[in-house]
Parts: structure tokens; C-alpha cells; sequence
């Protein structure tokens, strides 16, 4: 049990770094060409390997093997908890404000990429797209990243390093992820969406809002292009916007800001609301659990005392360590912390990272970086 912090860092950081190099390798291998074979299908098949048999599998079963613990234990010290339907709605109108904010970060990106020099990659167009071929892709572009990539990030690495702080793990896991998709076009507005992922998982202790959010950003992305290609302008006031920055800027760029504005002050409230009716809710729920604990061990010590001939008012306060410590334990036998979770907090040494993990976390920033940079320098020449 010594040292279980930083043997759990160093575990999360192998098993990344796993993932980032069959990751970086496959995608190598398909830019050759390899998988033609497969046809249309190709694209399709490589990411759900990716995202099930690397991120996902990698996250839950080879740490759960280095760890020495089961799946079903991991997952919930992932962060895999019962969320209220409160909490599922916020997390809902969270990730759809998300996503539109999401198109102003990413278009102001790309304008700085496109001053450089860089050309962006154009889709083939399709000549159908058919009902469930959006379903294939909603699944693929949406669910799949949603549940696989949060795993990966939100749940093992920001859980993992949450013992050096949660503004390190948060700048970690966020800067992670937005390399990961080993793409210049990409990391920009992804990791400021890690960000703000880690930012919620942690307030929450909960990772389905990050999943959630994760989920629409991705699919509405693909609902847009299905409406789109049949004829639906879902997106109308995105071109109502681009019309007027063209015609009227001023009217446009007002807008816009304004938007801007609204969107924030509503991402602000609705990530409070979220830490009341999750983090906030099961601490209220503890404490008073606790109390009650406490007031019951008071009460059978008076008894005691008057038993023996004092009287009086006897109940003591309680010291800190021990109740922090019924704290943690009140939590952990309510169901909601996991038995890592418990390891952790009885490891009372300073959290460090050795030189296994120092190695492997800059092997892993440098390969992220280098494939991030060459994506940039093949689409300026």
C-alpha cells in the first residue's frame, strides 16, 4: 500500500503511452494505404479499433492488471457513478452550448492556421447518405469517442495524477488530449475542450457529464452534415452570422459577441447547478450521515461516563484526523468511492513522479508533438 500514488501515476502513464504509440503507429500504417483492402469501410473499422481496442481496453484492463484490481473497481474509480436526471440535463444543455461555442473557438484557429500558410483537408463528397450510414457515423464520431476517449483521459490519467493537484491534472489530461488526435486542424479547440472536461469532471466527481458533453459536441457535428446533405439548414444561424460578417460586419461581429457573452454567463450558471446536484448533493447527503454518527458516538460515551459517575455535559468534539478518516470511510461504504480511492487517501506520502514516469510522460508529449507539427508542415507544402 506504500506509495500506491505514484505507482498509480506511473501505471496511467505506461498504459497511455502504450496507446499513444499503437495509436501513432496505425495511423502511419493506414496513410500507406495498407487497409485499402477494406474499401469504404476502412476508416470506419480503424476507429472503432482505435477507441475500443487502445484507448478503452487498454484504460480499464492493462491498469486494472498493473493495479491489481478488478475492471468493475477501476470503472468506478474512474468516476462511473449514478448521476440524477437533474444532473443528465444540465450535462445535455452544457454540452450543446459546447458545441456552438466550439465553432467560434475552432474558427478562430483556423483563420491563425490559414494566415500561416496551411490548407486545410477537403471531405470527398458523398454521393448518399443514407439513414444508417449516420448511424454508423454517429456511433464511430460520437458514442464510441465519447465513452472510449473520456475512459482514457478523463477517467485513468486526470484520476491518476488528481494526487499532484487537480489544476496539474487537469492541464495534463487536457493538453494530452487535444495531441492525441495527432492533428494540427484538431488540437487547438480540442484541448481547450479538455480543459473544460477536466474542469467538470472534477467539480462533478462524476464522468458522465464529461462523456455527455463529449458525446454532443461530436454528434451534432455529424447531425449537422447528415441535415445538411439532405437539404435541412439546422445550422441557420451559422450562415445567418457568416452572411453578415460578410455584408454587414459590424451587425455580425455585434452579434457574435453578444452570443459570446450569453453563452458564457449560461455555461457559468448551468456548471454550478451541475456541482450542486452531484458533488455538493453527496457531500450535504455525508456530512449528515456523519453528524448522525457522530451525535450517536457522543450519546453512548455520556452513557458510559454517567455510568461510571460523571456528570455533565460530556460529549466531545472529535479531532480532525478521525474525522476526516470516518469521513472518507462513511463515503466508501455509501458506495461512492472505490477501494483505490481508499488505498489512496491511506497513503500518506508526497505524491512524486519517479523517473520512469518522467521519461515516459516527455516520450509521450515529444511523439504527440512531432506527429502534431508534421500534420502542419504537409499542409503548408
Amino acid at each position: 500500500m506504500k506509495y500506491i500514488k505514484t505507482k498509480t501515476i506511473k501505471n496511467s502513464t505506461i498504459c497511455y503511452f502504450i496507446t499513444v504509440v499503437l495509436f501513432s503507429v496505425l495511423r502511419i500504417l493506414s496513410s500507406t494505404n495498407l487497409f485499402n483492402s477494406l474499401g469504404g469501410a476502412s476508416k470506419y473499422i480503424l476507429n472503432a479499433f482505435i477507441q475500443i481496442g487502445f484507448l478503452f481496453s487498454v484504460s480499464v484492463f492493462l491498469f486494472s492488471a498493473l493495479q491489481k484490481e478488478k475492471p468493475k473497481n477501476v470503472l468506478k474509480f474512474y468516476g462511473f457513478k449514478k448521476m440524477s436526471w437533474k444532473a443528465v440535463l444540465y450535462s445535455i444543455i452544457i454540452g450543446i452550448i459546447v458545441y456552438i461555442l466550439n465553432i467560434f473557438v475552432a474558427s478562430f484557429f483556423n483563420l491563425i492556421l490559414e494566415s500561416l500558410g496551411y490548407n486545410f483537408t477537403t471531405s470527398q463528397s458523398m454521393t448518399s447518405y443514407p439513414f444508417w450510414l449516420f448511424i454508423v457515423n454517429l456511433i464511430v464520431t460520437a458514442v464510441l469517442p465519447g465513452i472510449c476517449e473520456e475512459t482514457a483521459h478523463r477517467g485513468m490519467l486526470l484520476k491518476s495524477f488528481s494526487t499532484l493537484g487537480a489544476k496539474k491534472a487537469i492541464i495534463i489530461t487536457g493538453l494530452l488530449f487535444g495531441l492525441l488526435h495527432l492533428n494540427i486542424e484538431q488540437f487547438f479547440y480540442a484541448t481547450i475542450i479538455g480543459f473544460f472536461l477536466g474542469y467538470i469532471t472534477v467539480i462533478s466527481d462524476n464522468i458522465y457529464p464529461a462523456i455527455i458533453v463529449h458525446f454532443l459536441n461530436n454528434g451534432i457535428g455529424v447531425l449537422m452534415s447528415y441535415s445538411s446533405f439532405h437539404g435541412v439548414n439546422l445550422g441557420v444561424m451559422f450562415s445567418w452570422i457568416d452572411y453578415n460578417l460578410i455584408n454587414n460586419t459590424f451587425v455580425g461581429l455585434v452579434f457574435v459577441i453578444a452570443l459570446i457573452v450569453l453563452l458564457v454567463f449560461a455555461l457559468n450558471a448551468l456548471v454550478k447547478a451541475l456541482f450542486k446536484e452531484t458533488s455538493l448533493k453527496s457531500v450535504t447527503k455525508l456530512n449528515q450521515v456523519i453528524f448522525n454518527q457522530f451525535l450517536r458516538d457522543s450519546y453512548f460515551k455520556d452513557i458510559a461516563k454517567i455510568q461510571d459517575g460523571n456528570s455533565g455535559n460530556l460529549a466531545e468534539f472529535m479531532p480532525f484526523d478521525e474525522f476526516d478518516k470516518m469521513y472518507h470511510q462513511t463515503n466508501y461504504f455509501l458506495g461512492n468511492s472505490s477501494t483505490i480511492d481508499m488505498k489512496l487517501m491511506q497513503d500518506n506520502t508526497k505524491t512524486s513522479m519517479d523517473t520512469t514516469i518522467k521519461i515516459l510522460l516527455i516520450a509521450t508529449f515529444v511523439l504527440t508533438i512531432a506527429v502534431t507539427i508534421l500534420t502542419f508542415i504537409l499542409g503548408v507544402i
